[in-house]
Formats: structure tokens, sequence, C-alpha cells
């Protein structure tokens, strides 16, 4: 029974609770379908002195946004953004195609351009062949080439990355390109009904990252020797000063990076990596999917592997990865479940389940019996005293929940149903309250509802956190 289980009380998994699958977006009417041309941004003496308002002001007509309502120091312009009616993103002349360009700022100027080339969640062609991928990297190559400069560098693989991307860089007039791309043969199950397993090609991603060039040699040491992965650059005694505390009652982390997940089943992948960059180490969604297993063409994660990986990560990245409440309903978990909420159920005159049709379990939950067993006592007493213990520590928690069960409070969620992730990175004791976040972009970054609420609605709760 285990299996089947888990894929229903998971995490942006398959087949009922993938995260976005439910989401509808309808595009304004008066939106108009664009081609936008990527290629101003390869020209040199033409960017490194924009400053976040010029940049803005730049490429606000065609699809940028901010991604914090907050923060203004990332900014992205995504392909088929549907408030512009549908986007198309060119680089190379028209002859390639990108997924999403990203602007990167620190103290209000820009300070670095990540271009999405191709990636299996964003990419309509998701699943390439190993031709079609590499024909892709070296064509990607040559383009870089004629643009940055010459020759490029082979700087090999990124060992210190969860992708352990290869990579290659060139040094222009101004420019610091650095091209890395993720691929191989991985194991795979080839049924979903049985365990038999191949060996097939995945491609994980193509991105090229674009910097200014340093002005003096040990930076330009510094920048030719620097990874795309990293360590937390964090400690817990630090974390704990950062935590805010309004005169509202509002217990809440401060500044926790935006990482906007778009329509794709990334919630896990995309929360975890808004962990690792809030402690400093640049993680990337599309370097998480790699390791966590999720599918080609965007979808959601397998709760067990996310585990796994993220105890493999997290050494590497000096954080520790732990579980705090996991309600994956083996047998056991799901006859006591099952047993207590029927209990309910007949208590408060509300229809019981019929114990042997767990598939749709989910589809015939009460909302009131729900928080009776999940939303009071015991089980509510621990998650809030998780959510609490860990906050004070300024230490987000990663929340798989069932979405759409419970009112919320803020930016309506684009998924209206089935398994979610997202960060839990506050409280608020007199209100009844927590606070969470996210992986949609602006507008996502607080929000709240009831604690109890929350508790009922919870399949899970884990924890990133410095290893020092």
């Amino acid at each position: 029974m285990k299996p089947l289980l888990v894929s229903l009380f998971s995490v942006c998994f398959v087949p009922a609770t993938v995260c976005g699958q439910d989401e509808i977006i309808v595009a304004p009417q008066s939106a108009q379908k664009m081609d936008v041309a990527l290629d101003a941004l390869f020209e040199p003496g033409k960017v490194w002195n924009q400053t976040d308002a010029e940049v803005e002001t730049a490429w606000k007509e065609k699809g940028f946004r901010w991604s914090s309502a907050n923060a203004k120091d990332r900014g992205t312009i995504r392909r088929d953004n549907p408030q512009m009616g549908g986007l198309t993103l060119k680089i190379f002349g028209g002859a390639q195609g990108a997924e999403e360009v990203a602007f990167l700022f620190k103290d209000g100027k820009l300070s670095e351009i990540a271009i999405a080339v191709w990636n299996k969640g964003d990419s309509k062609d998701a699943e390439i062949s190993e031709k079609q991928f590499l024909a892709m990297v070296d064509s990607t190559t040559r383009e870089l080439s004629k643009r940055i400069a010459p020759r490029f560098e082979d700087r090999g693989r990124d060992r210190g990355s969860a992708s352990r991307a290869e990579r290659r860089m060139w040094v222009g007039k101004d420019t610091l390109a650095q091209l890395e791309y993720s691929g191989g043969k991985e194991r795979v199950n080839t049924s979903y009904y049985t365990n038999r397993t191949e060996q097939v090609f995945q491609g994980e991603f193509i991105r090229i990252r674009l910097l200014p060039k340093p002005a003096s040699l040990i930076g330009l040491n510094d920048a030719l020797n620097a990874k795309t992965g990293g360590t937390a650059s964090v400690t817990r005694a630090t974390l704990a000063k950062s935590v805010k505390r309004e005169s509202n009652g509002d217990v809440f982390i401060p500044g926790i990076p935006m990482v906007d997940q778009g329509d794709k089943g990334y919630c896990a992948v995309a929360s975890a990596a808004r962990v690792f960059n809030y402690y400093g180490v640049p993680a990337d969604q599309h370097d998480m999917a790699q390791v966590s297993g999720n599918a080609a063409g965007g979808g959601g994660t397998n709760p067990d592997e996310m585990v796994e990986a993220m105890k493999k990560i997290s050494g590497k990245y000096r954080t520790r990865f732990q579980t705090e409440l996991d309600m994956d309903y083996t047998s056991r978990k799901y006859e006591s479940f099952m047993r207590k909420y029927n209990t309910v159920a007949r208590k408060i005159g509300k229809k019981q389940l019929d114990t042997d049709n767990y598939i749709y379990l989910f589809q015939g939950l009460d909302p009131e019996v729900l928080r009776e067993v999940n939303g009071a006592g015991a089980p509510y007493a621990k998650f809030i005293k998780i959510v609490q213990d860990n906050v004070n520590k300024g230490v987000p928690v990663m929340w798989a929940l069932q979405l759409g069960m419970f009112p919320e409070e803020g930016l309506k969620a684009r998924q209206l149903s089935g398994g979610h992730m997202r960060l839990i990175i506050g409280y608020n004791t007199e209100k009844g309250q927590i606070i969470f976040s996210d992986s949609w972009g602006a507008g996502h970054e607080m929000k709240r509802m009831s604690s109890q609420d929350a508790s009922a609605a919870t399949m899970g709760l884990y924890l990133l956190q410095p290893a020092m």
C-alpha cells in the first residue's frame, strides 16, 4: 500500500498532486504576442553600468517583472509570460530560443545576467536526445565565441555544485561569460506499475551566465575560479539575530530570496533553492531538480527521492537536512489516521470514509473533521512547536501540504488543489496565525493562514539549516 499512499500524500508529485497542474491563467485581451530579442545583452559597453531602474525601464515593455515586490535584487523575463500575451525569447539573431533571462542586482547595479537556454522543466521539447543536447551546447559555444571572445577555457565539471555542471568560460572586453550544462545517463523507472528500470539519457539544463569583468587581476582570478555551488556562509548564531518581532505580534524571518518556480511542478526544489540562497549558497532550482529526480516536462518531486537528495546535497553545502514531521502514511499510519478521522466524523455527523478506498482519500476529506484530527490536540501542539522553535532560530520550515482545503490570506495561490511545498517563515501567537511564503514570485513573499488550519493541512515538515 505504501507506494500509492506516498504519491497521494506527496509534494508536487504524480498523478493527482502535481504542483501547478490545476492552475488556470487567462491572458488579458489587450495583450499581444511578442518576440523578444536578447542579443543586446551580449554587446560590449552597453550592459554593466545600468542601474535597477534603467534595466526595468529598458525591458519593462518586453516582459520584465521583479521577482519580489519588496526587494529589487532580481528581475526576470520568462517565455510565454501570460500577462504579456505570450512571449518568445530569442538569442543569437533568432537562431536559438531561450526560456528565461534573469537580471541580478547588487547595491542597485546590474551584477549578473543568467539566460536559461534550455531545461527539462520549462522547454517544450523536454525530452531531447543526447545528440540534440550536445548539438545545442556546441552551437551555443560557437555563438559565444563570436560575441564575447574567440577562445574559451574548459573549466571542467564543478563538483561543488549539486548538479556537477560542466563549464566553459570566455573572458571578453568587459564581460565574463560562462556556459553551464548538465546531462547524462540516468537509471529511470520505465513503468509506473513495475520496478523495471533502464539507463536513458536525460538532459538537465543549458544556461549562460554573464558577469562584469573584474578590473584587477586578483578579481579576474577569483572570477575564473568561481563555482556554481558553494557552502553556507552563515551560522546558526547569526540567523537568530535576523528574526524580526513586530508590535502587532508578528515574529518572522525577513529577506528570504524569491525563486519563482513558474507553472511547473518545482515547488519542492524551488523551496530548497530559496533556503540555500538564504544561507549564501548559489543553488539553482534546476540543479535541485536534477538530484531530486523531477521528471522532464516540469513534473513534480517524489518525496522519498527529495529526502534522499537533500541528505546528499546538504553535506556538500555544509548544511543539515532533517525530517521533523512525516505524514507519508505507511499502512500503519494510514490505518491510525482513518480510525481517528472516522471517529470524529461519526461524532459530529459527517460522512465516514471507506478505509479501503484510499485512492480517493483526499477528494473525500472534510475540512471540519480534519481540523479536529490534525488541527487540534497533540498533532497541533507538535506542529506549532516545530514552527515556533525554528522561526525563533531564523530557520525557515519547508512545509508540505494539501492546497485548497482551508482559507488563506494574501495573493491567491496559483495552484488550486493538490500537493504543494512552501516555506513557513513566521507566526503570530496572538492572532493564531502562521506566516508563509510561496515560490511563485512577487506578491507571494509573505502570506498568512490560521495555525490550526495549517496544521490540519500538513503532510510534512522539513528543515535545512547550517551545520555550524
